[in-house]
């Protein structure tokens, strides 16, 4: 089979924690006509540990098993995983919709769903099995999901956990009958036995999509990938040019003196996530926070990829300035530079930091300074200014000697 995968840039909504990232769609014509189960378990130990994604061994499995005669509305997996946006992901298959979609599942899903009615946590937590059949006449349920399931034709619940064998939280799958009467007992036997094989196969991908997750929050989508790949040795590093961003908070001593550290966490997280939004959106990556402040870079891997590197940058800049206008009396101060720096990895023996150093970074940082001396929300320098292409759109405010450096620098002061 060749299911087609998408991949999708989804988002939450209010009511529900739940993004979609990916959906597998197979052709009705290029799904199995017939199959055995002893043919889905030899598939399950061979080929399906070689398919590139979870979501396509979900969507292969249920079409194999729906051939092999087992009568199937929906099959889920649901994994845990190490994220600080997602507390894991499911991937669900749908006989119905002729797809399997996989969900990522944010945390805030604990505070939706009431545990009282969410099978899937109970499941894990509790470790046990939970089978419920859905084709009564009744109209009340444990768990509202069943009464969703009754309505498009299911007839059988059966959720099992299924132990980690590599340590990690106990994974959970699900199968949801549409034959009249449900399963039958060789039937649930036959399906606990390959949930094993599909647990062993998410783990075999979580090892992996976990450290990717790890790294990527506490590093960035561009630099954890960098060092997944190897590339850790410290004192390694490349040049690279690139539109420099550091920025910091105003009026936040302030706030953290008088407020309940909650709220304070919780405004600092939220003025992170306006930059980080807009630094993303035009193609830039955070490489730490500092306190209340941030350094990020905008690549610009060619000379040609200078002009856009910066204008990424200002628009991000100014997006973030219009963003706050919501947060006073918090102000922030964005000093923006275009230079070379050097990108990898510096540290002790067995601590490291993959960031940027050199000249420039010195001189973004100066340049902040100015700007929080001269009350000003958005500064940059003449080498941005050079790279940007355009002064009419820069007011300059002159030469200024800056700190440590031998030569005074011509800096400017772009409306917001």
């Amino acid at each position: 089979m060749t299911g087609r995968e998408v991949q999708h840039e989804g988002s939450a909504g209010p009511a529900r924690a739940t993004v979609l990232t990916s959906t597998v769609t197979t052709p009705e014509e290029e799904r199995p006509r017939s199959e055995t189960l002893e043919g889905v378990a030899r598939w399950l130990r061979g080929p399906a540990r070689r398919e590139p994604s979870l979501a396509r061994v979900i969507d292969e499995f249920s079409w194999r098993l729906t051939a092999a005669g087992i009568g199937l509305l929906r099959v889920s997996l649901n994994t845990a995983t190490l994220h600080p946006q997602f507390l894991g992901a499911t991937y669900l298959w749908w006989k119905d919709l002729g797809e399997t979609r996989k969900l990522m599942i944010m945390h805030e899903v604990l505070d939706i769903v009431a545990y009282e009615d969410n099978p899937v946590l109970q499941t894990r937590r509790e470790n046990k099995t939970i089978r419920r059949r859905i084709d009564s006449d009744q109209t009340q349920f444990e768990f509202a999901v069943l009464a969703d399931l009754k309505a498009r034709g299911g007839t059988d619940y059966l959720s099992l956990p299924v132990e980690s064998p590599f340590g990690f939280e106990s994974h959970v799958v699900s199968y949801v009958a549409d034959e009249p009467g449900g399963f039958r007992q060789a039937e649930i036997d036959l399906l606990t036995g390959f949930a094993r094989d599909i647990a062993l196969i998410a783990d075999m991908r979580s090892q992996r999509q976990i450290a990717e997750n790890v790294l990527s929050a506490y590093l960035g989508a561009q630099t954890g990938p960098r060092v997944l790949a190897g590339k850790i040795r410290r004192g390694s590093g490349e040049e690279i040019s690139a539109a420099i961003w550091s920025s910091d908070l105003r009026g936040f001593t302030a706030l953290s003196d008088r407020a309940p550290s909650g709220q304070v966490i919780a405004t600092l997280n939220a003025l992170f996530d306006l930059q980080a939004q807009a630094i993303a959106a035009h193609g830039g990556e955070i490489l730490k926070f500092v306190g209340d402040g941030l350094l990020a870079i905008f690549p610009a891997p060619t000379p040609e990829q200078a002009r856009p590197a910066a204008r990424h940058a200002l628009a991000a800049a100014r997006e973030t300035l219009a963003a706050m206008a919501a947060h006073a009396p918090l102000r922030l101060v964005i000093a923006l530079h275009f230079g070379e720096v050097t990108y990898g990895n510096i540290g002790s023996v067995d601590r490291v930091d993959f960031t940027v150093i050199g000249p420039a970074v010195n001189l973004v940082s100066r340049i902040e300074g100015v700007a929080k001396a001269r009350d000003l929300a958005l500064i940059v320098s003449d080498d941005f200014a050079r790279a940007y292409g355009e002064s009419g759109d820069l007011p300059s405010l002159g030469a200024f000697d800056l700190r440590g450096l031998d030569k005074p620098h011509e800096l400017f002061a772009p409306g917001v």
